[in-house]
């Protein structure tokens, strides 16, 4: 099982490192991928972070992420939405049924235009679900109709897991693992790394 958490300059540093963790404790395989051609990228808050690798050279691998997970932040979600290869990836996992998750701006700015939030539940930052014409306009493939924005803290659709933003993070990750590893990896998280229970 591989899953591929996105990097860009500008990420919310805690939506991204908490599923990182929290999925390689549950002995999941990830990889942390620059959108640049640069490994080091630096957070919103000025953290460094060095990704395993960057988006080119990821696209050399023939394999399909088991999931793709997209940290929000500003500018750090429209530089992964601006970025060619992560949108492949995205798409990818999204066409083969893998599970896609995005927090805080991230479901507004970079599924949006994907198209990956018609015709289902989902939620980020407070007020940018009132954004989503903005990021999406009127382009082919950005059809939005029947998304429904729920305001939850973490909301789950089928393969579709949102979240709301930094202080979600935790929930977002426990349901990541509850996904990809199931019920009793989550419970066994939680006992050994001493977390709220949910």
């Amino acid at each position: 099982m591989n899953v591929i958490v996105f990097l860009a300059d500008g990420f919310e540093e805690i939506e991204a490192l908490t599923p990182v963790d929290y999925l390689r404790r549950s002995g999941i395989s990830v990889q942390t991928v620059s959108c640049s051609s640069n490994c080091t990228v630096t957070g919103s808050h000025g953290i460094p972070v060095i990704a395993d690798c960057t988006v080119s050279s990821r696209l050399e691998e023939s394999s399909v992420p088991d999931a793709v997970v997209i940290p929000g932040g500003m500018p750090g979600a429209s530089n992964i939405a601006d970025c060619d290869g992560a949108r492949q990836l995205i798409m990818k996992a999204a066409g083969a049924g893998k599970v896609v998750a995005a927090i805080c701006a991230a479901p507004v700015v970079v599924l949006g235009p994907l198209g990956l939030l018609q015709h289902k539940k989902y939620t980020c930052y407070p007020g940018m679900e009132q954004q989503l014409s903005r990021w999406c306009g009127a382009e082919p493939g950005t059809d939005t109709s029947g998304a429904v924005h729920t305001g939850n803290r973490c909301e789950i659709d089928g393969c579709l897991i949102t979240a709301a933003g930094p202080g979600a993070a935790e929930e977002f990750a426990l349901a990541l693992v509850g996904q990809l590893a199931g019920s009793d990896a989550v419970a066994d998280l939680i006992q050994h790394s001493v977390l709220r229970r949910p």
